[in-house]
């Protein structure tokens, strides 16, 4: 009884097992390196706080600019490029369609960036706003301008120029009602390498032959409505980007002030994931603890290293836009916040907790398996492969690299009872089940035991301890592996195990009995169940020998 005790708490602890819910991305952001000092003179607001006005791109005069948008690339020779627009900061924020991009560059993320001048000076004398740029995968940088323009697109090989005009992007509505499609936009490449866009209007609109398009759209507005704490409706300035096995949308709510964090696994179907931004929050901060309070924060941007977001970019204004009203000592800049990407991917990244979800085929409209998480339990991300949509479960279960394929779940390699079992012919412990020892495709069953050949079954119900092979009449069980469930018989008689789309199945036993594994209501796979009937028929089978 004892032992039957504790075999029941093993197997109780691991039916409940469930990763923790993620928090929002506003939680994430790290505290920001002093790069000069921190200013108590420094123009703006007094609500802002002491600041450094060597972080990120700033007139620090206010005589001359006001800055806008933000993003950056690293160049070959390893300095840091920022993208932006810029006006005469004497007409206030009201003087921004006026303004230009620009590009100014330093040698670290944080700034201070050095405004090194306009972009594209032939092109309109390099009138700009809503500013973006992108490194593409065939060594080319593309720079995306809308608001005051159409969404205009220059390309150059080259960080510092020149910029060649490539026109307007076109785009195809592709039967969607649309508005608002060549404002703020934000630009990718996907990992499937296909060109994306998020605009203001909300809409996704992916190009498959190259950044030049055309674009078709492919959803409807994705920004929600009637979300709590979002009082308003409106919705701006998106950023998109590709992390932790899913696509992830920042769009900011204008009036409401903070913005709202989205997440796919196609770039199809999104949920509202939390909050991404509030600037009356203490997120901007030092790493002496002092803490910036800008009025706003809009235009954000990603800078990505090995998969991962490790800086954000914001526009930041002191004062609402309608009190910046020139030569006033408030003004607008672009500041650099670092961000914790490898621990917020791996723990609210499709595969958190142990499985990498891949969001579909890339070629045909979904996510490329890219990376993923560091699965909770030693199991890594990579391990389990998922096809047509549905989720590989390794590590958070007694499954660990279990297969899933057509929604079906499988335990691969369940836990080890000190060597393998076959009780009364009936089950056969130690492998993993099927043909071979091999779950589905790819994927692996956990490892520590040989397959019993072609679903064998250990005939009357002989059981190998410690370690050792029973072979009888050619069936061989192999022990101090995993529990796998193949073929059932309570009669002596047997029947292989099934597998389905790669997903284990227990078969109907010869006089009918079933032993397939069910699955609870969430869906995931009921295991302390399963394990609860296996544990019985354990303990029966050793009060059997001690008769």
């Amino acid at each position: 009884m004892p032992s039957f005790l504790r075999l029941f708490v093993v197997t109780a602890c691991v039916g409940a097992a469930s990763p923790a819910a993620a928090a929002d991305l506003i939680t994430y952001f790290l505290p920001t390196p002093i790069v000069g000092q921190l200013s108590k003179t420094a123009w703006g607001a007094a609500a802002v706080g002491p600041r450094d006005q060597s972080n990120g791109l700033e007139d620090p005069t206010m005589a001359k600019y006001a800055y806008w948008d933000g993003k950056i690339i690293k160049g070959p020779d390893g300095k840091y490029n920022l993208f932006g627009s810029r006006w005469d900061q004497a007409g206030g924020h009201a003087g921004y369609p006026n303004s230009v991009a620009i590009h100014a560059v330093s040698d670290s993320p944080l700034g201070p960036y050095v405004d090194d001048g306009i972009c594209y000076p032939d092109n309109q004398g390099g009138k700009g706003h809503n500013v973006t740029a992108i490194a593409m995968s065939d060594g080319r940088y593309g720079i995306v301008v809308s608001d005051t323009r159409p969404g205009d697109l220059f390309l150059s090989s080259s960080l510092e120029g020149p910029w060649a005009f490539q026109g307007h992007i076109p785009i195809d509505s592709n039967g969607h009602t649309t508005t608002r499609l060549t404002d703020n936009m934000s630009i990718m490449q996907r990992p499937d390498g296909r060109y994306m866009i998020v605009p203001l209007g909300g809409f996704v609109m992916i190009s498959d032959t190259g950044i030049t398009g055309p674009y078709k759209v492919v959803t409807d507005n994705i920004f929600p409505q009637n979300v709590p704490g979002y009082p308003s409706a409106t919705r701006e300035d998106p950023v998109v980007w590709f992390s932790g096995g899913q696509y992830h949308v920042i769009v900011d709510d204008y009036h409401d002030r903070k913005a709202m964090h989205l997440t796919s696994p196609d770039a199809l179907t999104w949920k509202y994931a939390g909050v991404a931004y509030d600037p009356t929050t203490d997120f901007v901060r030092y790493t002496d603890g002092t803490v910036n309070h800008w009025y706003k924060l809009e235009r954000v941007g990603v800078y990505m290293e090995n998969g991962h977001v490790i800086y954000f970019t914001f526009a930041a204004i002191d004062v609402d836009k309608s009190l910046d009203l020139g030569n006033d000592q408030h003004g607008s800049k672009i500041i650099v916040v670092p961000f914790d990407g490898e621990r917020f991917d791996a723990e609210t990244g499709i595969g958190a907790g142990g499985a990498t979800e891949t969001g579909g085929a890339g070629a045909g409209g979904g996510a490329t398996a890219v990376g993923g998480a560091t699965a909770a339990g030693g199991a890594t991300a990579t391990g389990g492969i998922r096809t047509g949509g549905t989720m590989a479960l390794g590590g958070g279960l007694a499954a660990s690299g279990g297969v899933v394929s057509g929604g079906t779940a499988a335990l691969g390699g369940g836990a080890a009872l000190g060597g393998t079992v076959a009780l009364a012919g009936a089950v056969a412990l130690g492998g993993a089940a099927g043909s071979g020892g091999v779950v589905g495709t790819g994927g692996r069953v956990a490892s520590g035991g040989t397959a019993a050949a072609g679903g064998a079954i250990a005939s009357g119900g002989v059981t190998g301890l410690g370690g050792s092979t029973s072979t009888f009449g050619g069936s061989m069980v192999s022990s101090g592996g995993a529990m796998a469930i193949g073929g059932a018989s309570l009669g002596g008689a047997t029947q292989p195990g099934l597998t389905t789309g790669g997903a284990t199945q227990v078969a109907a036993s010869a006089n009918g009995c079933s032993c397939r594994i069910g699955r609870a209501a969430d869906g995931s796979p009921a295991a302390t169940v399963g394990l609860f009937i296996v544990a019985a028929f354990f303990l029966l089978g050793r009060r059997k020998r001690r008769c």
